[in-house]
């Protein structure tokens, strides 16, 4: 079995979590396949590709794309002659991206759900943002939607992205996969962490570069902290983003910046899990998630997360989770104290979660590779 993978278009850290846990699955079926790998040039997808390259049955191929047009054009017409120098079997496209003119099988993978998503739409004209909502969500729906129609199979990571898309497309006549991005395995997992809240509390935030998009909604976490700052909460934040970032944003208040460390992106995964320590509390705000790897990473390495109430944060990370409304600082307030409140059954709350997080992901597809033959029939 001869797959090409369609990485280009993957650039920040959780889609390159996702791009090597696909690449550790083909590791696990290297028997009689090979996997013709295409990926954006970054200095992280570079890395990657230095770790795996020694493997003679993959092949990596990585390019600079001008913009998301000239990305198009190469898909759709470079990549009918690779399908036949490479005999390719099966194309994945797991950046979101399908060919329009290819015969060849095509599975494509939707971690995206910005364009699929009522929730955010409701968001963006709430605050009357119809133009910027143009340019990031509808343009792309119209392409990414396109794509989606004309795909008969499409993997998925979570069973709330397929109820998603049936706001949008007719997925009557297609194959869903749902397939696990989740490492399960025992020693992924750490004993919950000590809470002690006569102690300082330690508020986590993990983003990316793009924490001024709406769907990230920021504005509820700094809201957020303000109105805990005026309570008798002692606290510090922790924040994957420079301070220039955020001075620079417009979004952030500089009351909090004496309260905050400034760690910026972290590309070291020991530095990473060292923020996840005793008397953290992770917080999300995010509108819409296709899984929200960040909450994932904090309930495995035990600490306390706080997400907003809707559907998505329910499917993946289960019901027994702390969860405040949207747009709405208080209620996140309120979250906190009743966190505080709940000291005694903590570490139960968090080991439960953990238990639904394994229960959830081994209800799916664990390796791309049981998925490359469900497809080809092999």
């Amino acid at each position: 079995m001869n797959v090409l993978i369609n990485g280009i278009g993957i650039s920040d850290s959780g889609g390159v979590t996702v791009l090597e846990k696909v690449i550790g699955e083909c590791l696990e079926a290297r028997e009689l396949n090979k996997f013709t790998i295409l990926l954006s040039s970054s200095d992280l997808i570079d890395t990657v590709v230095k770790r795996y390259q020694k493997y003679d049955f993959l092949s990596f191929r990585t390019f600079t794309f001008k913009g998301y047009t000239q990305r198009l054009c190469y898909e759709n017409f470079k990549f009918r002659s690779l399908i036949n120098i490479y005999d390719i079997d099966l194309v994945y496209n797991i950046s979101g991206s399908a060919q329009f003119f290819l015969r060849c099988p095509q599975l494509l993978k939707v971690h995206n759900l910005l364009f699929y998503s009522k929730s955010l739409d409701s968001c963006y004209r709430k605050k009357t943002r119809f133009i910027l909502w143009i340019k990031q969500v509808y343009l792309k729906r119209v392409i990414f939607k396109f794509m989606l129609g004309r795909s008969k199979y499409i993997e998925i990571q979570s069973r709330h992205v397929k109820t998603c898309l049936l706001d949008y497309i007719n997925i009557e006549n297609k194959l869903i996969f749902i397939k696990s991005d989740v490492d399960v395995a025992n020693a992924a997992f750490s004993q919950p962490k000590k809470y002690d809240f006569s102690k300082k509390l330690k508020f986590l935030y993990v983003v990316g570069p793009h924490f001024e998009y709406i769907h990230k909604n920021f504005l509820d976490f700094v809201s957020g902290m303000i109105a805990i700052n005026k309570l008798n909460v002692d606290f510090e934040i922790n924040i994957t983003l420079e301070k220039g970032q955020l001075t620079e944003s417009g979004i952030w208040n500089e009351l909090l910046t004496p309260k905050t460390n400034f760690h910026g992106y972290i590309d070291d995964p020991e530095k990473m899990r060292a923020l996840f320590s005793d008397n953290t509390i992770l917080v999300s705000t995010s509108v819409i998630e296709t899984l929200g790897l960040h909450v994932l990473e904090g309930i495995k390495n035990g600490v306390v997360t706080i997400t907003p109430n809707e559907d998505y944060a329910q499917v993946v990370y289960g019901k027994k989770s702390y969860s405040y409304e949207l747009f709405d600082s208080n209620s996140l307030c309120k979250t906190v104290k009743s966190i505080i409140k709940d000291a005694d059954i903590i570490t139960d709350t968090i080991m439960d979660q953990q238990k639904y997080i394994r229960e959830n992901e081994e209800t799916k597809f664990n390796n791309i590779v049981e998925v490359f033959r469900e497809v080809l029939h092999v």
